[in-house]
């Protein structure tokens, strides 16, 4: 039977990624050779290539994960089990199962450490991006790696007991993530955020006030307005609203503040703004919380003859590591209703920043966001109905009626 499931792998996950990840490769091949759009010459081929290097970097990682899969379906699985009742309490079913479910995806961690270092400390430091030392890689690292293993093991524990307790486990267990993941999102900000970042109040008056009289005017009540040390890792430019209820702020980058001008900034929230004006948060939790229900109702859905020498309906271990060795599967077919959704949702927020301080503000500063994040401005249809969250650059500045 594990032959059955290496073909479920390879067919419906493995092949579809690997000819999206070829298909951009070559689109971008190609459109190095035509004249360049939004960036200079120089930074044109900069950025392509370093699309390209991300790219050959995902296809050897998927090529791993194709090896470590066929590993845990043939022996990882079984020997995991082995290890962690070997040297486990004993009548301790439930505590047993999430370790095997814990240990899985620790383990899962150290071996995707190298193209986690790899990314950030070679391939963007080469392009200029990542300015963290090594010494905060690795506690970025061991950060984690220890919330994985604390807040993740009493998740897993209260799943594993759902699992076992109840007929309809699916349903009690997928209800129970949703909430883990509003809490998390909601504590985000405050508990879990300021383990990896500092964040400070916006020191700059002026442009305090006008970014607060911009959330005035839309109705929306933040816990204040904070500056993230983000330029001690990456060089990239980024703002983003955090948290739900009263635990909602605005946090912008620092590397933000040295090259948006004021303009720029505020259209940049504006348009995050008009994400909370059409109430897109709440949209994509309900999303994300449909996709948590489909995961665990298709996982109960497995039949038993799949598993030789596993027992799904008494260990709930082995249930939930099948569940995450096939959420690749499930979210890549998922992924693309996700992203129709979300570049709509990118379309309507885009008019309404501009709404609020001008399109040529807005485009200007999007402008700007791609030649400092060095993001290629070309991608193939495929991939972007894949993966693409936003939509391409030249259709937003098209809609914005930007002049190239």
């Amino acid at each position: 039977m594990e032959i059955c499931l290496i073909l479920i792998y390879l067919f419906c996950f493995f092949i579809p990624s690997f000819v999206l990840n070829i298909l951009q490769y070559r689109h971008i091949q190609t459109a190095l050779t035509f004249k360049p759009v939004l960036l200079s010459p120089h930074q044109y081929i900069e950025a392509g290539n370093y699309a390209m290097d991300k790219l050959r970097l995902s296809i050897l990682e998927s090529c791993t994960d194709l090896i470590f899969f066929i590993f845990w379906i043939t022996y990882g699985v079984e020997g995991l089990n082995w290890l962690v009742h070997y040297f486990s309490l004993p009548r301790a079913l439930d505590a047993n199962s999430a370790l095997v479910v814990i240990g899985f995806l620790l383990i899962a961690q150290i071996f995707s450490l190298p193209f986690k270092y790899y990314q950030e400390m070679i391939l963007d430091k080469r392009y200029g991006f990542s300015k963290q030392t090594h010494f905060l890689f690795f506690l970025d690292f061991v950060k984690s790696f220890a919330l994985i293993a604390i807040l993740g093991g009493l998740v897993l524990y209260v799943l594993v007991c759902l699992i076992h307790e109840f007929s309809f486990w699916w349903f009690w267990s997928a209800l129970f993530l949703f909430c883990v993941m509003i809490g998390i999102n909601f504590l985000y900000p405050t508990l879990i955020a300021p383990l990896f970042n500092t964040f400070t109040p916006l020191e700059d008056f002026a442009l305090k006030e006008k970014i607060e009289k911009l959330l005035e005017n839309v109705g929306f009540k933040s816990s204040g307005v904070f500056v993230m040390d983000a330029s001690k890792r990456d060089g990239r430019l980024n703002a983003y609203f955090g948290g739900f209820g009263k635990n909602k702020r605005v946090v912008l980058f620092d590397t933000l503040l040295d090259k948006i001008s004021s303009g720029g900034l505020l259209a940049i929230l504006g348009h995050e703004l008009g994400h909370f004006k059409h109430k897109d948060l709440l949209f994509n939790v309900l999303l994300s919380g449909s996709f948590i229900f489909l995961a665990f109702f298709s996982a109960s859905q497995l039949p038993q003859s799949l598993f030789d020498g596993l027992d799904l309906q008494k260990n709930a271990g082995n249930l939930l590591l099948i569940l995450f060795l096939f959420f690749p599967i499930i979210s890549f077919w998922f992924l693309p209703i996700v992203s129709y959704f979300s570049r709509r949702a990118e379309y309507r927020a885009d008019l309404f920043g501009a709404s609020l301080t001008s399109k040529k503000a807005l485009a200007e500063a999007l402008v700007r966001l791609v030649n400092e994040n060095k993001s290629f401005p070309s991608s193939h249809f495929l991939y972007i109905f894949f993966y693409y969250s936003h939509p391409p650059l030249l259709e937003r500045l098209k809609a914005l009626d930007y002049e190239f």
